[in-house]
């Protein structure tokens, strides 16, 4: 199986905390070490930091702690980021 990528490892986190196999974020992106390397995982949290930083919003700091609803909008948005500077 091929590591998982940044995006990879966000949609994957957010199927963890979807399926309550996860509780927050921080759970959910560790929880993937055997998937996605150490930079990798890294670079996911730092997204996430990054979306919730923007103030636009849609998420704030605070969220980053929170499980449920608020841990996937934050995911949400910052998967939806990174796939828009894609294009």
């Amino acid at each position: 199986m091929a590591a998982l990528t940044v995006l990879g490892t966000l949609h994957k986190a957010r199927e963890l905390v979807h399926a309550g196999v996860c509780d927050g974020l921080f759970e959910a992106i560790g929880a993937l070490r055997g998937e996605a390397s150490g930079p990798v995982r890294d670079c996911a949290y730092f997204a996430l930091m990054e979306t919730a930083a923007a103030g636009d919003g849609v998420a704030s700091f605070t969220t980053l702690a929170r499980p449920g609803e608020a841990a996937l909008t934050l995911l949400d948005a910052t998967i939806a980021r990174l796939t828009a500077a894609l294009h």
